[in-house]
């Protein structure tokens, strides 16, 4: 008799053996949820559209190996299809508009845009002005993660810049079919439409980065499988900020106000863009006049790694 145990079926049911077992044996239920609930945030877990579309494929800073600094103030502002909206783009991978991108657009006062939705999410922070849609009016610092499946028209009546990326925040894929995987899989939970105002959350300690640097938490869905995570991160004026990149993961740090300093990309001021590959060393030194303020954003290497890229 065929056994119905198969090398796939064992394979799938593995890890949560391992937790079921931890469990038997005490372990700690943190630890039993955070090795049951990793395993799925993977790259092959992942929802995701292949890069494409029509047109020529383009790549920007896609080389995930590479320790990356732009500094966009000095790039110039391109159109974008929708006119008084332009851009300043930093990453790309994939056709024109069709790709995995991560961009400063600037809108016109007065200006909008049609009504779209996000294929892989769309994250990004109101730099200046007021960012508006149908779910509210959004000034300076104000976070918003738009899922998949979120539709909306974005408008500006006083004009506004942020800092936006697009199709880098895949909902998890359907686990396959099956008794086995309806026996030990837990359902998938699609990503959260978030939006932090700067009167939301708070700020903690990050003592183990550096003396008195302190960040705030914008995004961050653990409990559902995701391992990516967003936060603002103050540091004061001449400390170091020193941390290396977890292994399997990239990150990458934004200047929203102040300068910083590193021994691998110098002097980058106000509106420079950063990337630290994994297991790379993340020292950045506020300058000595003033604190800096950043836009991180820490996220598997293999979830944001565009296709066929090396």
């Amino acid at each position: 008799m065929a056994s119905f145990w198969t090398r796939e079926a064992f394979k799938a049911a593995a890890p949560r053996i391992s937790s079921l077992r931890g469990i038997l044996l005490g372990a700690s239920c943190a630890t039993v949820i955070r090795e049951a609930v990793q395993p799925h945030a993977r790259a092959q877990s992942y929802k995701a559209t292949p890069a494409g579309g029509k047109g020529e494929l383009l790549a920007l800073n896609s080389d995930f190996r590479q320790t990356v600094a732009v500094d966009t103030s000095k790039m110039d502002w391109v159109p974008s299809p929708m006119p008084n909206v332009e851009r300043k783009r930093v990453f790309l991978h994939g056709t024109k508009e069709a790709g995995k991108v991560t961009s400063v657009v600037r809108y016109a006062p007065g200006s909008s845009f049609h009504k779209h939705p996000h294929p892989e999410g769309e994250e990004f922070l109101v730099l200046s002005g007021v960012f508006s849609d149908h779910s509210g009016d959004y000034g300076p610092l104000t976070y918003c993660l738009n899922p998949e499946g979120f539709e909306h028209a974005p408008s500006s009546i006083p004009g506004c810049e942020i800092i936006v990326r697009l199709r880098q925040h895949p909902n998890l894929a359907e686990e396959p079919n099956g008794w086995y995987s309806r026996l030990f899989s837990k359902s998938v939970k699609p990503r959260k439409h978030t939006v932090i105002t700067p009167k939301d959350g708070s700020w903690v300690g990050a003592p183990e980065w550096g003396e008195g640097i302190s960040r705030k938490l914008l995004y961050e869905e653990a409990t559902k499988g995701y391992e990516d995570s967003t936060w603002l991160e103050r540091i004061p004026r001449g400390t170091t900020r020193k941390r290396v990149v977890p292994k399997g993961t990239i990150e990458e740090v934004f200047v929203v106000e102040g300068m910083v300093a590193s021994p691998l990309v110098g002097l980058q001021q106000k509106g420079a863009w950063i990337r630290h590959p994994e297991g790379g060393a993340s020292e950045l030194t506020a300058g000595t006049s003033s604190a800096a303020t950043l836009y991180v954003r820490q996220a598997p290497a293999d979830m944001l790694k565009p296709e066929n890229s090396q």
